[in-house]
């Protein structure tokens, strides 16, 4: 299993909800990169959350 770091972006003025589980695909510039990920654990997500690679200082 790779494990890849990633950001999960939640807009704050949006209604949140409880879920144990995200699956995403990641893009890059030339298109998705190919497979599934998933993020586990205790998370809260919102129409317009965003997933993506982890920028240093975000």
């Amino acid at each position: 299993m790779l494990l890849t770091p990633f950001d999960i972006q939640v807009p704050n003025d949006a209604r949140t909800g409880a879920a144990d589980e995200a699956s995403f695909t990641l893009r890059a510039p030339d298109g998705e990169i190919p497979g599934t990920s998933v993020a586990e654990g205790a998370l809260e997500v919102a129409a317009g959350t965003l997933i993506g690679p982890v920028r240093r200082g975000a």
